[in-house]
């Protein structure tokens, strides 16, 4: 069988390029002396891997014009360089050998060759030693590949940045969270050791210098408590309290027919529960008790509810669930949940729509429908360490109920940065929960205080007339809302403007209600068409965005100087609405086009690396955790799952784990208007997934077509969200197209 095809050239030269000493003396003249005659006595043989540029050095000996014959040229034109070439990239120098290098690249008894004689191009430098570029000379500049043959040090270097705030950042996240027991969901040992591990200094605030971050959730917030700017802000919002039943009637979705009825369990005995609307059950029943040793709660046996196996709520919310969002800066123990569903279709037929032929629905204000800003409160066991348990106890409560007139809420966003308690809020005659950002259907951004009564048994009821503050861009909608600090906010617009406004009243001149729209401090185009999604890289590069949009493209800009400082990564076939920042990555975790999570690094943002992969596409993405870096991720087919990216980050050939959380299937009753029926199937282990898409042999490929498979709205997991509190890190919430939101902690 004939050998691999390797380069024809051949040990021994038929010209000698260099001087040879002895050629004075007297001895044969068809000699050269040199040591390659006896290669020539031996055959001609290939080159295996040796190559050098030495071979085309002219010596003095010959003319620069002199006579080549042409099986010289045809070997140098088959011969290809296997190490791309050995040229100096400036071509200043010509390379020389030494005579150590001489004798290992050419032979024992090799003599060193001379500088070449031939003229050479000598490109002109500038006196601080950079390229000195002419006419339409270009420069580029570039970085190693972590994913090549690069060592740890570097690839940290490459991957996170040479300033050691950074390095030691993603040590500590390395210590805290690259255990393997880690891969999928958090563990609570590893969530009770947050201020008992060696932190590095900058490890728990992710790189920022701590003086900052106590700064900012101290000095930061001294605008709202103040009694001039702070005082006008508050009282800009104004609330009218109205009744249960008014509020059921014109703001809250109306009850479907028939309840609704989830079966779970084990796979082989599940239960029947039914629920009517905002009916709430523990599908712990369902499940049996754990057996073994009591957990560490101090406890004695047989004293409060016993554990099981699995325990949570799931709560009929009646239709839609549009998104949730837990409220930060709660140490206490009370959780409160934000949640959004819309009004049905029927009763949306009852507001007419000045606007419905004047342009595309998502580009133009909507009708005035009502909506409702549900607020539920769940509340923590006061056993346990850090991180606590939920209290199966009590059930969860509707606290709040925030009525509205814009159009639907569309996004919600808490202010996630972290406010110290102060006085004034133990003095307030209401609790305050913080900070609510929303976008709504006529095109507005709006800021809510959210505020709650001190007694915990009563649901207050108000329609919300003026807000603290609201803006809307010129000629356009808002798409999507972030937080950039305690008094900024970014939204994305539809015709591709990412805008950023101060909701801080001005100090000086008061703004009154007769005043025209709030300016925005920025306002430019950062996309071709309508945005689909805005996150902001808080708290380690507040002043960068992340944007994704219809056309494709996902681009990190920076709010300092847009025109200059932006990138973007790999142009996809479709938008993706899904995009979140995890300070503990220090990545942007986004969906692709299809069923694929991809990682973006700050500093290779142009680059993405898949982490996890989904049955269907992708429909819900969590926002990111400031607490670990476990990523929870939905799909159209109702199954939502958990993996942490940090060890396939630090290691990119790491097997990557992800885990099932619960996989949900709805079906349709008899009745079109019946709320019809659940199925959860739960106790999945944990996988090793391949990210390749193989095209080969893919479930996908029918008659060698792609298809994507259509699934029902109702078993759509539509929101999911991670708990931002310390004390209850890992509880989890998730809402699906059928109504039901499914709330569990999920820490080991």
């Amino acid at each position: 069988m004939p050998s691999e095809r390797r380069s024809n050239r051949l040990y021994g030269v038929r010209k000698t390029y260099a001087l040879d000493p002895l050629a004075g003396e007297d001895s044969d003249p068809n000699s050269t002396g040199d040591p390659t005659a006896s290669s020539r006595s031996k055959g001609k043989q290939p080159v295996h891997g040796d190559s050098s540029d030495d071979d085309f050095q002219v010596g003095p000996g010959e003319e620069e014009g002199g006579e080549v014959g042409e099986e010289d040229f045809e070997d140098d034109d088959n011969f290809q360089d296997e190490d791309g070439g050995a040229e100096d990239e400036d071509n200043e120098d010509v390379a020389v050998l030494s005579e150590e290098e001489s004798k290992g690249s050419r032979g024992r008894g090799q003599k060193p060759l001379l500088k070449s004689s031939q003229p050479r191009l000598t490109k002109r430098r500038q006196p601080d030693g950079t390229l000195a570029l002419t006419g339409d000379e270009t420069h580029s500049r570039g970085t190693w590949n972590p994913l090549e043959h690069v060592g740890k040090s570097i690839h940290l270097q490459v991957t996170f940045g040479l300033d050691e705030r950074d390095i030691l950042a993603i040590l500590y996240a390395r210590d805290r969270w690259g255990r393997g027991v880690d891969s999928a969901f958090p563990t609570r040992d590893s969530l009770d050791e947050a201020g008992s591990v060696q932190d590095y200094k900058y490890g728990p605030t992710f790189g920022v210098e701590p003086e900052d971050l106590k700064r900012e959730s101290t000095r930061g917030w001294d605008w709202y408590y103040s009694d001039g700017a702070g005082e006008r802000f508050r009282k800009r919002q104004r609330l009218e309290s109205i009744t249960e039943e008014e509020a059921r009637r014109t703001f809250l979705p109306a009850p479907k027919q028939g309840k609704h009825t989830v079966l779970i369990g084990p796979a082989d005995d599940q239960m029947a529960f039914t629920l009517d609307q905002y009916d709430v059950f523990n599908f712990g029943d369902a499940w049996g008790e754990v057996k073994g040793r009591p957990p560490k709660t101090g406890a004695t046996a047989g004293s409060g509810p016993k554990r099981r196996k699995r325990q949570g709520w799931i709560l009929n919310i009646g239709q839609r669930v549009q998104c949730t969002a837990w409220a930060p800066n709660q140490s206490g123990l009370n959780q409160y949940l934000a949640v959004v569903a819309p009004i049905s279709n029927e009763q949306k037929e009852m507001y007419p729509d000045p606007l419905n032929d004047y342009s595309a629905p998502a580009f133009r204000p909507s009708a005035p429908y009502p909506c409702a800003l549900q607020l539920w409160a769940f509340k923590a066991d006061k056993g346990g360490d850090i991180t606590k348990t939920m209290d199966m106890s009590l059930e969860p409560r509707l606290r709040l109920v925030l009525g509205t007139d814009w159009g639907d809420l569309r996004r919600v966003a808490w202010c996630p940065i972290p406010r110290e308690p102060r006085d004034e809020d133990e003095e307030d005659a209401f609790k305050n929960v913080g900070l609510l950002a929303g976008v709504w259907g006529d095109g507005y951004v709006r800021v809510i205080d959210v505020k709650l009564s001190r007694d915990p048994n009563k649901t207050d009821f108000y329609r919300v007339d003026t807000p603290v503050f609201e803006a809307k861009p010129p000629s356009t909608v808002c798409t999507c809302v972030t937080w950039l600090s305690p008094s900024d906010i970014a939204v994305g617009c539809a015709d591709g403007f990412v805008a950023a406004w101060s909701i801080a009243p001005p100090s000086i001149q008061p703004q009154t209600e007769k005043s025209s729209n709030p300016l925005p401090i920025f306002y430019h185009p950062i996309h071709s068409t309508y945005i689909l999604n805005i996150s902001s890289a808080y708290p380690t590069h507040a002043h960068l965005v992340a944007t994704t949009s219809m056309d494709g493209e996902t681009r990190l800009s920076s709010l300092v100087d847009h025109a200059r400082d932006m990138v973007e990564t790999t142009r996809m076939r479709v938008g993706s609405p899904h995009i979140t920042y995890s300070p503990w990555l220090h990545s942007f975790v986004s969906s692709d086009e299809n069923d694929f999570v991809r990682l973006l690094t700050v500093r290779r943002f142009f680059t993405t690396l898949a982490v996890a992969r989904l049955p269907s596409t992708v429909s819900a993405l969590a926002t990111s955790s400031p607490c670990h870096p476990s990523q929870l991720v939905g799909c159209t087919g109702g199954t939502v799952i958990a993996t942490n990216p940090l060890r396939r980050l630090l290691h990119s050939k790491e097997k990557q784990w992800q885990q099932t959380w619960f996989s949900h299937t709805w079906a349709r009753g008899k009745d079109s208007s019946n709320s019809g029926t659940s199925r959860f199937n739960d106790g999945y282990r944990a996988e090793s997934i391949s990210l390749l898409r193989n095209m080969m042999g893919d479930r996908k490929l029918i008659n060698g077509t792609l298809v994507i498979t259509i699934f029902e709205e109702e078993t759509h997991v539509t929101a999911l969200a991670w708990n931002p509190n310390q004390s209850c890190a890992g509880w989890a919430s998730a809402g699906f197209g059928c109504g039901l939101l499914r709330v569990e902690d999920l820490a080991m």
